[in-house]
Protein backbone atom coordinates (compact mmCIF):
# COMPACT_ATOMS: atom_id res chain seq x y z
CA UNK A 1 0.00 0.00 0.00
CA UNK A 2 2.86 2.08 0.98
CA UNK A 3 4.36 1.42 -2.34
CA UNK A 4 1.27 2.32 -4.38
CA UNK A 5 1.40 6.03 -2.78
CA UNK A 6 4.35 6.47 -3.52
CA UNK A 7 4.26 5.60 -7.11
CA UNK A 8 1.04 7.54 -7.10
CA UNK A 9 2.55 10.33 -5.56
CA UNK A 10 5.32 10.52 -7.97
CA UNK A 11 3.40 10.14 -10.90
CA UNK A 12 0.82 12.95 -9.50
CA UNK A 13 4.32 14.91 -9.06
CA UNK A 14 5.80 14.04 -12.47
CA UNK A 15 2.54 15.45 -13.94
CA UNK A 16 2.95 18.78 -12.45
CA UNK A 17 6.55 19.16 -13.59
CA UNK A 18 5.07 18.38 -17.15
CA UNK A 19 2.35 20.69 -17.46
CA UNK A 20 5.08 23.45 -15.87
CA UNK A 21 7.14 22.97 -18.29
CA UNK A 22 4.82 22.88 -21.08
CA UNK A 23 3.28 26.42 -19.86
CA UNK A 24 6.86 27.74 -19.28
CA UNK A 25 7.63 28.49 -22.84
CA UNK A 26 5.44 31.24 -24.31
CA UNK A 27 3.99 30.60 -27.66
CA UNK A 28 4.72 33.97 -29.68
CA UNK A 29 2.02 33.02 -32.69
CA UNK A 30 -0.32 32.92 -30.06
CA UNK A 31 0.50 35.88 -28.22
CA UNK A 32 0.84 37.72 -31.80
CA UNK A 33 -2.89 36.16 -32.75
CA UNK A 34 -4.33 37.62 -29.30
CA UNK A 35 -2.50 41.18 -29.63
CA UNK A 36 -3.63 41.31 -33.36
CA UNK A 37 -6.62 40.29 -33.09
CA UNK A 38 -10.32 41.84 -34.18
CA UNK A 39 -11.80 41.45 -30.31
CA UNK A 40 -8.81 43.69 -28.94
CA UNK A 41 -8.97 46.29 -31.86
CA UNK A 42 -12.63 46.78 -31.63
CA UNK A 43 -12.50 46.69 -27.82
CA UNK A 44 -10.12 49.85 -28.27
CA UNK A 45 -12.00 51.55 -30.82
CA UNK A 46 -15.04 50.89 -27.82
CA UNK A 47 -12.43 52.66 -25.20
CA UNK A 48 -12.49 55.72 -27.72
CA UNK A 49 -15.68 56.02 -28.72
CA UNK A 50 -16.72 56.21 -24.72
CA UNK A 51 -13.74 58.92 -23.99
CA UNK A 52 -15.07 60.34 -27.50
CA UNK A 53 -18.53 60.78 -25.79
CA UNK A 54 -18.16 61.26 -22.47
CA UNK A 55 -15.00 63.10 -22.27
CA UNK A 56 -13.84 60.66 -19.96
CA UNK A 57 -12.04 57.30 -20.01
CA UNK A 58 -14.57 54.19 -19.29
CA UNK A 59 -13.47 52.55 -16.31
CA UNK A 60 -16.14 49.45 -17.12
CA UNK A 61 -16.53 47.22 -19.73
CA UNK A 62 -20.33 48.84 -19.28
CA UNK A 63 -19.19 52.26 -19.45
CA UNK A 64 -17.14 51.24 -22.99
CA UNK A 65 -20.43 49.60 -24.20
CA UNK A 66 -18.34 45.75 -24.28
CA UNK A 67 -19.48 42.52 -23.01
CA UNK A 68 -19.10 41.35 -19.87
CA UNK A 69 -14.98 39.82 -19.77
CA UNK A 70 -16.41 36.60 -19.60
CA UNK A 71 -18.29 36.95 -23.07
CA UNK A 72 -14.95 38.93 -24.31
CA UNK A 73 -12.65 35.59 -25.57
CA UNK A 74 -10.80 34.28 -28.73
CA UNK A 75 -8.44 30.78 -28.30
CA UNK A 76 -6.00 32.95 -27.28
CA UNK A 77 -8.02 35.20 -24.72
CA UNK A 78 -9.69 34.48 -22.06
CA UNK A 79 -11.09 37.73 -21.31
CA UNK A 80 -10.82 41.51 -21.44
CA UNK A 81 -11.72 43.86 -18.47
CA UNK A 82 -11.69 47.62 -19.15
CA UNK A 83 -10.42 49.26 -15.49
CA UNK A 84 -9.76 52.69 -14.35
CA UNK A 85 -8.35 55.42 -16.80
CA UNK A 86 -9.73 53.06 -19.83
CA UNK A 87 -6.85 50.50 -19.55
CA UNK A 88 -7.91 47.06 -21.36
CA UNK A 89 -6.26 44.18 -19.24
CA UNK A 90 -5.98 41.12 -21.85
CA UNK A 91 -5.76 37.98 -19.92
CA UNK A 92 -3.94 35.67 -22.41
CA UNK A 93 -5.62 31.93 -22.34
CA UNK A 94 -3.18 28.94 -21.60
CA UNK A 95 -2.97 28.42 -25.38
CA UNK A 96 -0.52 31.62 -25.65
CA UNK A 97 1.81 29.64 -23.21
CA UNK A 98 1.55 32.29 -20.54
CA UNK A 99 0.75 31.51 -16.92
CA UNK A 100 -2.00 33.75 -16.77
CA UNK A 101 -0.18 36.47 -18.75
CA UNK A 102 -1.83 40.00 -18.90
CA UNK A 103 -0.92 42.52 -21.68
CA UNK A 104 -2.40 46.22 -20.60
CA UNK A 105 -3.40 48.98 -22.77
CA UNK A 106 -3.25 52.04 -21.31
CA UNK A 107 -4.78 55.24 -23.32
CA UNK A 108 -3.53 58.58 -23.61
CA UNK A 109 -5.17 61.42 -25.32
CA UNK A 110 -3.14 63.31 -27.50
CA UNK A 111 -2.80 66.30 -29.97
CA UNK A 112 -1.62 64.97 -33.67
CA UNK A 113 0.62 67.59 -35.84
CA UNK A 114 -2.60 68.99 -37.41
CA UNK A 115 -3.77 69.92 -33.87
CA UNK A 116 -6.94 67.40 -33.63
CA UNK A 117 -7.42 65.44 -30.50
CA UNK A 118 -6.97 61.91 -30.64
CA UNK A 119 -6.15 58.63 -28.43
CA UNK A 120 -3.71 56.18 -28.54
CA UNK A 121 -2.43 53.39 -26.37
CA UNK A 122 0.87 51.98 -24.79
CA UNK A 123 1.09 48.50 -24.51
CA UNK A 124 2.57 47.20 -21.49
CA UNK A 125 2.56 43.62 -19.51
CA UNK A 126 3.41 43.00 -15.49
CA UNK A 127 4.04 39.57 -16.03
CA UNK A 128 4.95 38.50 -19.50
CA UNK A 129 9.08 39.58 -19.08
CA UNK A 130 9.48 38.45 -22.86
CA UNK A 131 6.58 40.58 -24.49
CA UNK A 132 9.15 42.94 -25.89
CA UNK A 133 10.61 40.24 -27.96
CA UNK A 134 7.09 39.05 -28.83
CA UNK A 135 5.66 42.32 -29.57
CA UNK A 136 7.74 45.14 -29.97
CA UNK A 137 5.48 47.84 -29.65
CA UNK A 138 5.18 46.43 -25.94
CA UNK A 139 7.20 46.96 -23.19
CA UNK A 140 7.90 44.72 -19.63
CA UNK A 141 6.88 46.45 -16.33
CA UNK A 142 7.41 44.46 -13.91
CA UNK A 143 3.72 45.18 -11.39
CA UNK A 144 4.48 46.97 -8.51
CA UNK A 145 5.16 45.38 -4.92
CA UNK A 146 2.10 45.48 -2.69
CA UNK A 147 1.90 45.54 0.91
Amino acid sequence: MRFAKTIMSALAVSALLVGTAASAAVNKDAVHLALDSLLVASSKMSVINAMNANKKPPSTNAEAHLGAPSTMTTSEISGIVVGKGGVLNVYLSPATGTNRGLVQFVPRVITTKKGKRAVEFACVSPNIPEIATVSPECKYQAAAAQH
